[in-house]
């Protein structure tokens, strides 16, 4: 019936993002609503503007719009005390901003949580949802990212309370309160991490228990009897046999619980979450018990480990005519294979390949956060769509990417300037860190050697990473460029473990090789067939040298993918694959005992002593069944590359060319460079339609479109037809439609 447009507005620079942080190639710039709560007699609407850091009041009459600065990414806004006062939540702030709605004027600022300085290094309490009680100035905040509830009087200034939003006493963090609710003396809370939730008795601040829900409750409401929750991932995926994208295909979820069943039943549901989520005593018990002794046997004879990570790909989509794999392989969704991934298929055949392994994230953005941290905060969660649509929020100063070492300039194409130290304000980072950060961080702080090449290391608020951080990164290692081919990666980690050898040699090791993302069809760049088997030729170089090293004796190697996004797989879209290597690993072993890419953190973790992280890492199983009583002697070959140097057609720009021809000698086109520059590939290109996606646009475009570009650019146009063809056969035998594989509403027995 109406519109009314909110405009972005300025904000002091001592106030974090200190610098702005949309799409300022875009204008205006975004003052991006996010929560709306309509006032009293219903004459204006207050809305919180996330970029803008403002809190904007529109009279509904006349559409006349006033703003007010309030905290940093101001996320929630509720009215208090019978509607006396409007209370904010900071989102990147360390509690809540309280609003005069009269005068609409900043009455002062409640403290959630530890304050918070330009040089902080902690990640955030993250404030989020909020309710205020029916009667009184008092408001329930929570802090997601800590897991409390904090009660704070919006008359006096000042908290009142804190609960701990914890499954059993002194858990680590990873509930992730993200919705509140009260009702009949109850304060019901929304625990995203946790798949549940918690009821509260409101006077006394008890915990009375849990109420099972399905994956990431997001809100939270009550109209008559019955509690409402939502679920933002529903019921999860099962198999894309339709190359679903994974973002897309797991449909949210309602749930009606009737409270006049709490009495008696909330005993039972609260059974049933915990066992659910590994939580009961006895089930950490018995891991505890389990993983003490997988513990002892790696801190005798693992005292090195390497954790190789690459980007994107199912198991079905490497792995499919694997078939050693059986019944866990299908090839009819084999994309790459022994021509493309023979040192793979080689290392699957005498090591342990895990075939009923999962990525806990959807996409790079989360990916690399639960390999790094064992969990994703709920910023990566709730704005990795935002980053990834292009809808106002700079993808640089985003949550993950292929690593929070950002070029130091948007649009830069060095990719090694994201080493320099003057890293500029891209601060949006800080923001989406888990609470206790890093596997970087513990090691530093526990004395754990460790060399980071390529993969996020924590800042401080103000974008400053600590120097203590960054004498563990490899400056001559490249960041994302398509052109940079993973041989030059694999070289300079190479040429830094060879000048660091003997007692220098770190004892952890982080290499990010991501060259089977691929650039798809992109005109001008390698095929994928190529950035494939140049990513499996280098990881063998990289693998070959480390078992030269002496401390190979005492070495594990874990190779997985940072998440699955791009390929189709016939048993999940969260399956991809996982490897592990070395003296101590059994040979020839297919492994499809349930695990994540936490159950790799929780290895390493327990190789060098470090405590866990997250919920997820202290409740994982330390891997186990794959080590050797004696250490083997295998050697670690490198297979010849099967692929000849291919580009894909299309336009090329003189620059484009002069990168892929510096490149491929892992050069940039710098003026010395230019001065007597040579095709080392003495290949031509022809020309064709002009290009469709960059590289970087493709980390953007769905799973579904990339693996169609990689498909076609690998296998050709009737291939793609043939396996077409092949869902529609599928589908009519089990008298359904190829559609009815979209959103998990399938299923392949």
């Amino acid at each position: 019936l109406r519109s009314y447009p909110l405009h972005w507005q300025s904000f002091p620079k001592r106030q974090y993002p200190y610098v702005y942080q949309g799409n300022h190639r875009q204008k205006p710039w975004l003052f991006y609503p996010d929560s709306v709560v309509l006032g009293p007699h219903d004459k204006h609407l207050y809305v919180t503007g996330m970029l803008a850091n403002s809190l904007a009041r529109i009279d509904l009459a006349s559409g006349k719009t006033d703003y007010l600065n309030v905290g940093p990414y101001p996320f929630a806004v509720v009215l208090a005390d019978q509607g006396k006062r409007l209370v904010v939540s900071d989102w990147a702030g360390d509690g809540v901003t309280v609003v005069d709605r009269q005068g609409f004027r900043v009455l002062g600022r409640v403290r959630t949580a530890p304050p918070l300085g330009p040089h902080s290094r902690a990640a955030g309490a993250h404030p989020t949802a909020m309710v205020a009680a029916a009667d009184g100035p008092n408001v329930w905040v929570a802090d997601a990212n800590s897991d409390a509830i904090v009660e704070i009087d919006s008359e006096t200034l000042k908290p009142v309370r804190v609960l701990a939003d914890s499954p059993y006493p002194d858990a680590p963090p990873g509930s992730y309160p993200d919705a509140l609710t009260l009702s009949g003396g109850k304060l019901f809370v929304a625990n995203a991490g946790n798949d549940d939730v918690a009821v509260f008795d409101a006077r006394s601040g008890k915990l009375e228990g849990f109420i099972p829900t399905a994956w990431y409750p997001t809100a939270l409401a009550v109209q008559g009897h019955y509690l409402y929750i939502t679920a933002g991932k529903g019921f999860g995926t099962g198999p894309n046999l339709q190359w679903q994208y994974i973002g897309n295909m797991m449909h949210g979820l309602l749930q009606r619980v009737d409270l006049d069943e709490l009495p008696e039943k909330l005993g039972h549901w609260t059974d049933l979450a915990l066992a659910d989520d590994g939580f009961n005593a006895a089930q950490r018990q018995a891991l505890a018990e389990q993983n003490a002794k997988t513990t002892d046997f790696l801190r005798r004879h693992i005292h090195y480990v390497v954790f190789i990570l690459r980007e994107n790909k199912t198991f079905d989509e490497d792995f499919g005519d694997y078939r050693a794999a059986g019944s866990w392989a299908d090839p009819h969704f084999d994309l790459y294979g022994p021509k493309e991934l023979p040192n793979l298929y080689h290392w699957a055949a005498h090591n342990v390949l895990f075939a009923n392994f999962m990525a806990d994230g959807e996409v790079t953005a989360q990916g690399h956060q639960w390999t790094d941290g064992a969990s994703d905060s709920d910023v990566v969660q709730r704005l990795w769509p935002e980053y990834y649509s292009s809808r106002g929020l700079l993808w640089n100063a985003g949550p993950g990417g292929s690593s929070s070492l950002s070029p130091g300039a948007p649009g830069s194409h060095d990719p090694y300037q994201y080493n320099r130290r003057s890293l500029g304000h891209y601060t949006n980072p800080w923001m989406s860190y888990p609470e206790r950060l890093y596997l970087f961080n513990d090691l530093l702080a526990h004395g754990v050697s460790f060399e980071d090449f390529g993969e996020n290391l924590s800042r401080s608020r103000d974008g400053v990473i600590r120097k203590a951080l960054l004498a563990h990164v490899d400056a001559t290692y490249p960041g994302w460029d398509r052109m940079l081919l993973d041989g030059t990666r694999v070289k300079a980690a190479i040429r830094w473990l060879r000048a660091h050898s003997g007692k220098r040699f770190p004892h952890f090791i982080f290499i990010w090789i991501p060259d089977d993302h691929t650039a798809g069809l992109a005109p001008c760049y390698y095929s994928p067939d190529y950035y494939v088997a140049d990513n499996d030729h280098a990881t063998a170089q990289l693998l070959h040298y480390l078992a030269s090293t002496p401390q190979w004796r005492h070495m594990a190697v874990f190779l997985t993918e940072d998440d699955a996004q791009s390929g189709a797989d016939h048993i999940n879209a969260h399956r991809t694959f996982a490897l592990a290597m070395g003296p101590w690993v059994k040979g020839g072993d297919l492994d499809t005992a349930p695990l994540s890419q936490v159950n790799i953190v929780r290895t390493i973790e327990a190789t060098f002593g470090l405590p866990p992280m997250s919920q997820w890492d202290a409740n994982a199983e330390v891997i186990s069944g794959i080590w050797r009583d004696r250490p083997r002697k295998d050697p670690m070959p490198v297979l010849p590359m099967q692929v000849a140097v291919q580009f894909n057609a299309g336009k090329c720009s003189r620059q484009l060319l002069l990168r892929r021809e510096a490149g491929a000698t892992g050069n940039l086109p710098t003026a010395a460079w230019l001065k007597a520059h040579t095709d080392p590939h003495g290949a031509t290109v022809a020309l064709a339609a002009s290009a469709r996606y960059t590289p970087t646009s493709l980390l953007k475009v769905p799973g579904p479109e990339q693996l169609r570009q990689e498909w076609i650019a690998s296998k050709g146009r009737r291939s793609y037809r043939d396996f077409e063809a092949y869902l529609r056969q599928y589908a009519a035998a089990h008298g359904t439609t190829v559609a009815s594989f979209e959103a998990n509403e399938g299923k392949l027995q």
